[in-house]
């Protein structure tokens, strides 16, 4: 016989969280833990020996019940060229993913190896929608000048 406590029949035994809901824990460590990033070599990327450290004590945070919001809001890493880096982009994805699901708000990325000034008065443009852009010679390019 069935009492209240029971589930009703046909009911799994774990409802997962809603999607506005924070996720478990251990679920954000497993996320962290199997994350795989693209290499990238003759673009800018993250270093590879930084964001594995930070990454580590990420879910150290989650497993000890930390709150991993401030320290993936707030991670910075140094960009590396010429030599192999992780894809900025992948890991960007994968802090916004851990912060939103843990209730979080993702901070504002900006790519700084966008070429294109900023918009508005004063960063370049001639004219209204127009977009105006320095060429760089290759070395210029390499040695960011």
């Amino acid at each position: 016989m069935a009492t209240p406590a029971d589930p009703p029949p046909g009911t799994p035994p774990h409802v997962p969280a809603s999607p506005g809901s924070p996720a478990e824990p251990a679920e954000l460590a497993r996320l962290v833990e199997t994350a795989r990033f693209t290499p990238v070599r003759l673009r800018s990327g993250y270093d590879m020996g930084q964001v594995d450290d930070f990454l580590a004590d990420l879910v150290q945070t989650l497993r000890s019940g930390g709150d991993p919001v401030a320290p993936a809001t707030a991670a910075r890493f140094a960009t590396v060229r010429l030599r192999e880096g992780y894809e900025t982009a992948d890991v960007d994805a994968l802090l916004d993913e851990v912060v939103v699901r843990s209730g979080g708000t993702p901070r504002p990325r900006h790519d700084a190896d966008d070429p294109r000034p900023a918009s508005g008065p004063g960063h370049g443009s001639t004219g209204p929608g127009a977009v105006v852009q320095e060429q760089k010679g290759l070395l210029a390019r390499l040695f960011h000048r």
